[in-house]
Formats: structure tokens, sequence, C-alpha cells
């Protein structure tokens, strides 16, 4: 490569409180060390680093959330596969109902707004990490997977009702515009066909 060539490449930047805050609550292991590696391709960073970047460059409704996500799956595998021993992940039974059930409803009466991890937290009493987890443990998927299925079922009955132009009610449920809500009932009714 010459000198006068540019680089193009992405830094994705971990808080050490956060990656032990991480560690703590995820593991039943003592103090870890990251080992350090040069040029190894590692698949999932590399998916995560993609859709980080995608995220990031078209931001809409959700975004925040999403990225959110990806920084606690990235902490997650880091845990898993670069620390200087293997560290066994704690079982835990995941959120109880009620709090289940109040997450949920925070997140259809905030539909059209931008829903942030940190949010749906505190309403649980949690860590974002911590919620996170046992979220997924609760419902088989994540937060942001969550917000986007409540926001095209939401679509799907105001496009029953017919009273608003598609574009409007997109916007009131969060999307950010017709397209993005397109996107997501194409992608719903592969994953969950009627």
């Amino acid at each position: 490569m010459r000198r006068d060539q540019e680089l193009e490449g992405t830094i994705l930047l971990l808080e050490p409180t956060y990656l032990a805050q991480v560690e703590h609550e995820t593991t039943d292991g003592d103090r870890v060390e990251l080992i350090t590696t040069f040029a190894k391709f590692d698949p999932f960073t590399h998916y995560i680093l993609q859709s980080l970047n995608a995220e990031l460059a078209a931001p809409h409704l959700g975004s925040r959330l999403y990225v959110n996500s990806l920084t606690t799956a990235r902490s997650i595998h880091l845990l898993q596969h670069y620390f200087t021993r293997n560290l066994v992940l704690r079982e835990d039974d995941g959120l109880p109902r009620s709090t289940l059930c109040q997450v949920i409803e925070y997140i259809h009466a905030h539909l059209d707004q931008e829903v942030g991890l940190a949010e749906l937290a505190v309403i649980t009493h949690l860590s974002p990490h911590y919620f996170t987890r046992l979220f997924k443990q609760s419902t088989r998927s994540t937060s942001h997977q969550l917000v986007i299925c409540c926001r095209v079922e939401r679509s799907e009955s105001l496009l029953l009702d017919r009273k608003d132009a598609i574009a409007q009610f997109a916007r009131q449920v969060g999307f950010a515009n017709q397209a993005h809500l397109n996107v997501h009932i194409k992608r719903s009714s592969v994953l969950h066909p009627r």
C-alpha cells in the first residue's frame, strides 16, 4: 500500500468501566484480563461493526436502542472469546412477569418516540446490560426487535382503519417514513408468516 492512500475503517471503543460492569453482572468469575490479538478476523465483530455503521449512516427512530444492543452484544462476545480464562455465564430466570409487563406497556406508550435501553433498564431497576440479558431470556428477542414488532402491529391495525395516510401513521408509530415501515412489514411477514 502506498503511504498517500487513505485507509477506511471503524473503531469501536468500549469504556473499561462498562466492560467491567458487564463482566460483573454476567459471570460468576473474578477480575479477568483481555487477551491482546492482532490481525485476527472475527466474523461476529465484523457483523457488529457493519451493523453499527449502517445504523449510524441512516439514523431513524429506534436506532439508539439498536446501537445500545449491538454494543452490549459486542461486550459479551469479548468476555466469552477474548479474555484470559473461559467465563461461565450466570444462569437467570429472566424478568419477573410484572416487570416485563411494565416494560412492554412503556414500549407501547412510547412507540412514536426514540426508546433507549437506559430508559427501559430504569423501569426494571437494572443496569442496561443486565436488563438486556434478562429481557432476552424472558422474550427470546431483543428489546429493539420488540419495539419494531409493536410498531408493525400498530401500523397494521391503523391500516385496517384507513383513517390516515400511510405516511402519516408511519410516523405516529415511530418509523421515519413510509419506506421504513414497508421494510419492517416485509421483514415481519417473512419472520412471522400468518
